[in-house]
């Protein structure tokens, strides 16, 4: 029993860090990289010359964010009463980020970017590209969410730690 709970400050350390990590990677890819290769569509789409630059480092932050955002659901059980809240929060939108990236995100990047549109129409790759870009502001709200509920849930330990006092 301890042991979680000195686990427990680890676990909410390293997801903060690595919300922060694959927030600051998603806005960048949505403000830096994806209107690079979507600034005249689907033309800019089908003379991409770089596939999915962006997966080598979401192939490394993605399942790293997954991981400490089911870490903090079980670790929210031993943690502080006031904390639960906002680690269940935290690592809740951080799966449902991650599913979204992997069931409708990823699916996108690799149909249009990643294959340079093969075998789509010039509507087929509009339409999902702007499906991406328009779908990419829920998952940063999530993301951002869940970055703010691990840091919300990391203020409170502090004040659990001053009420033992």
């Amino acid at each position: 029993m301890t042991k979680n709970i000195l686990l427990t400050p680890v676990i909410l350390w390293l997801f903060i860090l690595s919300a922060g990590i694959i927030t600051g990677g998603s806005i960048f890819e949505g403000v830096v990289l994806t209107p690079l290769w979507s600034n005249g569509l689907p033309e800019s789409v089908r003379q991409w010359p770089y596939g999915t630059i962006q997966g080598k480092f979401f192939a490394i932050v993605t399942p790293l964010y997954a991981l400490l955002s089911l870490a903090m659901l079980i670790a929210s059980r031993w943690m502080a009463v006031q904390q639960r809240k906002w680690t269940r929060v935290a690592g809740l939108f951080g799966l449902i980020v991650v599913i979204a990236t992997f069931t409708f995100f990823f699916p996108i990047l690799q149909k249009t970017e990643g294959t340079q549109g093969a075998g789509l129409s010039g509507e087929e790759i509009t339409r999902l590209v702007n499906q991406f870009k328009t779908w990419h502001w829920g998952r940063w709200a999530l993301l951002i969410g869940s970055w703010l509920a691990g840091l919300r849930a990391l203020s409170l330990s502090g004040e659990s730690s001053v009420e033992k006092q």
